[in-house]
């Protein structure tokens, strides 16, 4: 059970005060449903069923949704016990957990959040006023960044509730209670990407570490914690903040780069200000033609060329055009020869590493313009001190944005395991910062989340909306699960079609573990032998594509192959009846 003071570090394997009183709450619901459907089970000995969830994007959010309404139209949502999600999955469920009894609601809120994608709502005011707050914080990352610019934009509302407010949805039983996945930036490739403590878990309750048994209240995450206990509260993070670190794995980190850069290169173009001669003047040095705003963008446009092994060369011309006077004094001019010179013969890694290096030499020769206290130095145009304040913080964040891109700085936040006694893991104790980013680049589903041993899952309904192999999340969890001693079904004995995928598959557990139900969104029964060239039409959401006509083309056809999923059994007329013999077989 969870401690009674919630400001102290929580290390146990047990489940939270709040989610066994509210699962054991929702245990009711299941029950009755089961018995409905013809489903017959003892009282206390009610399956756990779990409904995961696998990133994908925008294409994982519609296709979730599209899903659980088809799972209500076959009288099954109400037998969900947990429903957990990564990356885009976790967008639908954190919309929908906005609705205290959405699993009721479903139809109405389908019709809505559909409404909602086609219509274009994102204000760059909105955003840039946010991120602008947000960037005062000293561990403002591209994860903020994320949240306002492309996250508000792809699902066009900001949602500035806070996590913990969604405890009413999950605590009632009318809803299956939400997981939401991260992983730990730092510890995500140690041990073949198969360490148990990479994974980090979110629920209305608690936040944490499953594996190593280490959480917080939710309410908390973000706070400064020492020797166990809360040390300063933390500034609040919203519900886009979250959708931000939970997906924000959309591309490549070339596309993402190129996302980003283009985006601060359209703040000073647009009419945010009355006066953009005042937004120009802050973002410019009094240091001949030197301008601290461009030369950040160029050393984006550097890291680009390092990421995808573009000529430099122009980049480079324009980069070294920005000194003027006393060139040859400059030390960051110095290093830019240096790393012109040598650029050829540096790696990836290096090249960006560079990067990372000239912008801290850049800003330590020119910083004096920036003010250490976040004052303007030098004279200003007349009638400029009423805008000051305003453009001088879009100012500072722009370029605090452009080195967290070159550093590659995300989902930092406060360690609540520092110092804490009692707790094995040297690496969390003496570390202040962790980085939590999207846990689809650790496994597409939130396997080990829904594994913990207290959560006893009795069958696994996996729902695969990747775009590349359809069972490479099933794969990495069975090795994931043999390298760290957890009991999971064999997967062996199927044969798995990668190019053709079946509806279903079932991998089946023992009293040791969970049956599993795999299904790929794209197979041969709703692609009909056209699944790949499906999965191209479907993809998981170019970062150009952010146009609403866009959202609205391609969510009939999402919402489609779901309820397809959701519906379709090959060789019975009856959805539910392989479930029944899982379970009575289980």
């Amino acid at each position: 059970m969870a401690t009674k003071d919630d400001s102290e570090v929580r290390l146990s394997d047990s489940l939270s005060e709040g989610e066994i009183k509210a699962t054991q709450k929702r245990r009711e619901k299941v029950l009755m449903c089961l018995k409905n459907l013809g489903i017959h089970c003892d009282q206390n000995n009610v399956p756990n069923i779990v409904v995961l969830g696998s990133g994908g994007g925008l294409r994982a959010m519609i296709a979730l949704l599209g899903t659980l309404v088809e799972l209500k139209k076959q009288n099954f949502l109400d037998a969900v016990m947990y429903l957990c999600g990564v990356s885009g999955s976790t967008w639908c469920m954190s919309l929908l957990y906005g609705d205290g009894k959405w699993s009721e609601n479903l139809m109405y809120l389908e019709k809505e959040l559909c409404k909602n994608l086609s219509n274009f709502s994102w204000h760059i005011r909105k955003a840039i006023k946010s991120l602008e707050e947000s960037s005062k914080d000293e561990h403002y990352s591209l994860t903020d960044f994320w949240a306002s610019c492309l996250v508000y934009q792809i699902l066009q509302q900001f949602d500035e509730n806070e996590l913990a407010d969604h405890r009413e949805a999950s605590e009632t039983g009318i809803n299956p209670y939400p997981i939401y996945a991260a992983v730990d930036k730092e510890k995500l490739n140690e041990e073949g990407g198969n360490f148990p403590g990479t994974w980090f878990e979110f629920t209305p309750h608690e936040v944490g570490y499953t594996a190593l048994g280490a959480f917080v209240s939710t309410k908390h995450f973000g706070s400064e914690f020492e020797n166990g206990k809360l040390k300063k509260r933390g500034k609040k993070k919203h519900i886009c903040y979250m959708q931000g670190l939970w997906g924000s794995a959309l591309g490549s980190i070339e596309e993402i780069l190129k996302f980003i850069r283009d985006s601060l290169a359209l703040f000073p173009q647009r009419r945010v200000y009355s006066n953009e001669d005042m937004f120009s003047h802050i973002l410019g040095s009094s240091v001949g033609n030197f301008t601290v705003y461009e030369a950040s963008l160029l050393l984006l446009d550097l890291q680009l060329c390092a990421v995808s092994g573009n000529d430099p060369t122009e980049v480079f011309k324009k980069l070294l055009n920005i000194w003027s006077e006393d060139k040859e004094k400059s030390a960051s001019y110095q290093l830019c020869i240096e790393m012109c010179n040598t650029w050829a013969m540096k790696n990836k890694k290096e090249r960006m590493q560079s990067c990372a290096e000239l912008a801290k030499e850049i800003e330590k020769e020119f910083g004096v313009f920036l003010g250490e206290e976040g004052t303007l130095e030098g004279a200003l145009p007349p009638h400029s001190e009423i805008l000051l304040g305003s453009v001088w913080g879009v100012s500072k964040m722009v370029l605090k944005t452009i080195q967290c891109a070159l550093t590659w700085k995300w989902g930092t936040t406060n360690n609540f395991l520092y110092n804490c006694p009692n707790f094995q893991s040297s690496y969390l104790v003496k570390t202040k910062l962790i980085s939590l980013i999207d846990a689809g680049l650790a496994i597409n589903s939130a396997y080990p989340l829904v594994l913990r041993a207290k959560r006893r899952a009795d069958l696994i309904i996996s729902f695969d909306f990747s775009s590349g192999d359809p069972f490479e999340t099933i794969k990495k969890t069975a090795t994931y699960c043999q390298k760290n001693g957890i009991a999971f079904p064999k997967i062996e004995d199927q044969e798995m079609d990668e190019k053709n995928p079946s509806e279903c598959y079932i991998f089946r557990g023992d009293k040791s573990c969970p049956t599993v139900m795999h299904f790929p969104l794209f197979n041969n029964a709703n692609c009909s032998g056209k699944t790949y060239s499906m999965q191209l039409h479907l993809c998981i959401f170019a970062l150009h594509i952010l146009h609403p006509q866009c959202h609205a083309f391609q969510t009939p056809s999402l919402l489609s192959a779901a309820a397809t999923n959701g519906h379709r059994r090959k060789g019975t007329g009856q959805p539910l009846c392989i479930m029944d013999r899982s379970l009575h077989g289980h």
